[in-house]
């Protein structure tokens, strides 16, 4: 019974198994069948939702499908993984080698880059502040060039041709003066002329009748070094006033004296005739009177006047223990100590030759020639187109007139174009002189009114030409009476030398 029971036992699973699998078929069944409806339904959903197609569109379809992607390079590939595998293991290799302690590595300077900001930022605010200066500059010349107002030339003039032509060699030269509101004539003879004439009748008061010493004072202690030196040598020197430059008179007494020699009034006198025959300064006389008496005759027989070398007129021996002085073919013996020599030049020096050249030599007083010279720029002959003020200048012999063309003097632009002008008559008067020449000179911003003039006097026929002219003012020297001109006429051993590079004449004038 029991093995029975053990076949009984055996045959139930299989029973359950096959029902187990008939469910399981079943169930599969269900599931295809459910999916295959899925499918069905996402198929229509999905060619439902595709856009219709049409010929050309399946024409490019089947092309692109047409077209084979070529084959991967396997090569190619494994290549380019062992670079990028080799470029992984350089770079690890680096990280490896860097230093990152915090001494080595500073990733950001805060400092410098807050630094530079605030230097850049400061740039900008200057920038701007210069670009706002210069708008507003521009604003404003906008602003001026508007209120400007719009420059119309004047209209133009003719101008001929000049006609350049010899200048008489001893031309009669009449100053045309031009200035924009007319001109004004001047001719050197019209106006010294009769002053050389007035002061001709009083020449004798002209000369020295008491010598002040005041006008002389400053120019004679800057030679002699003290006022107490002025004082000792004054009543020496100032007898020689009439005669000499006192500057030249104080000079001599310096160079005589420095050499023990006592420089009275007679020595001096004497020194001044000899310089006036050899034809030297006086302080050069006096230095080689001065050398002579100490055995030095070389300065002396330099000054030599003879034309002729071989016949010298000044010639000094030694005969024995003596000097034989020569002034031309005569002979002066004379020992060789300071007095004599000194004697011997005084003795020369009072030769009627020697005197007679001092006695013709006059300097006239300053002070007197400018006090006649006032009466005289009173007349209406003088003072009708000019303003004549007598000046004595220290550094000039001569008296100086400064003349100013008074108002209303000339004529205007519009005068001298009358038929009855002054300046026609005047044309005329030069024209009739062979020598006559009419001078224009010509104020910068006086051309116009040159051209009507110079207009005129080309149709008179006057030899003519012109140049600028700085101002109206003129200066003229009262030549023939010199003066004594109260200042240093000798160059100072300080005082630059003079150029001795080539100078070029300046172009010779000429009419035009």
């Amino acid at each position: 019974m029991a093995k029975r029971r053990h076949g009984e036992e055996q045959e139930i699973p299989f029973v359950a198994l096959m029902d187990t699998m008939t469910n399981v078929v079943g169930v599969l069944i269900i599931v295809l069948v459910l999916v295959g409806l899925g499918v069905a339904s996402a198929v229509k959903k999905i060619l439902s939702d595709l856009p219709p197609v049409d010929a050309e569109m399946l024409a490019q379809l089947k092309e692109i499908i047409s077209k084979e992607e070529p084959p991967l390079d396997l090569a190619k590939i494994e290549e380019n993984i062992k670079a990028k595998e080799a470029l992984l293991k350089r770079s690890i290799e680096e990280i490896k080698t860097l230093d990152l302690s915090p001494e080595k590595q500073k990733l950001v300077d805060i400092d410098n880059i807050q630094k530079q900001i605030a230097d850049r930022k400061a740039d900008r605010e200057k920038q701007k502040a210069e670009i706002e200066k210069l708008l507003a500059d521009v604003e404003s010349m906008k602003s001026r060039l508007d209120q400007t107002p719009i420059y119309t030339p004047p209209a133009s003039s003719i101008v001929r041709m000049p006609n350049p032509r010899p200048y008489p060699e001893k031309p009669v030269e009449t100053r045309v003066m031009v200035a924009k509101e007319g001109v004004i004539l001047y001719r050197e003879s019209d106006y010294i002329n009769p002053i050389l004439a007035g002061l001709e009748k009083v020449k004798s008061q002209l000369e020295y009748q008491d010598i002040k010493i005041d006008p002389f004072a400053k120019m004679l202690e800057s030679i002699l070094g003290s006022k107490a030196e002025v004082a000792k040598a004054w009543p020496e020197i100032s007898p020689l006033a009439g005669a000499f430059q006192m500057d030249l008179v104080a000079h001599a007494y310096k160079n005589v004296a420095a050499a023990g020699i006592v420089p009275d009034k007679t020595l001096l006198d004497r020194l001044g005739n000899i310089s006036l025959i050899v034809r030297q300064p006086l302080p050069d006389v006096a230095t080689a009177v001065a050398a002579a008496t100490k055995g030095d005759t070389s300065k002396w027989t330099a000054m030599d006047p003879s034309k002729d070398p071989a016949k010298p007129i000044i010639k000094v021996a030694r005969a024995g223990n003596k000097y034989m002085f020569y002034w031309g073919a005569k002979p002066e013996e004379v020992k060789p100590t300071p007095r004599d020599i000194t004697d011997y030049f005084k003795a020369l020096g009072s030769q009627d030759s020697f005197k007679n050249a001092g006695k013709a030599r006059v300097i006239y007083d300053a002070f007197r020639v400018a006090e006649v010279l006032k009466k005289a720029a009173s007349s209406q002959i003088f003072s009708k187109s000019y303003v004549m003020t007598p000046t004595v200048k220290p550094g000039s012999t001569w008296v100086q007139i400064a003349m100013t063309p008074r108002a209303g003097g000339g004529e205007s632009a519009e005068q001298l174009k009358q038929p009855n002008s002054g300046f026609i008559s005047a044309m005329r008067s030069i024209k009739s002189d062979p020598n006559g020449v009419a001078l224009f000179q010509v104020m910068p911003d006086a051309f116009n009114t040159y051209l009507d003039a110079r207009r005129i006097a080309d149709e008179v026929g006057v030899p003519a030409t012109w140049e600028f002219l700085k101002g109206l003012d003129l200066i003229a020297n009262v030549a023939g009476y010199e003066v004594q001109r109260f200042a240093d006429g000798l160059p100072s051993k300080n005082a630059p030398k003079p150029a001795t590079g080539i100078t070029i004449a300046p172009p010779k004038r000429t009419l035009d």
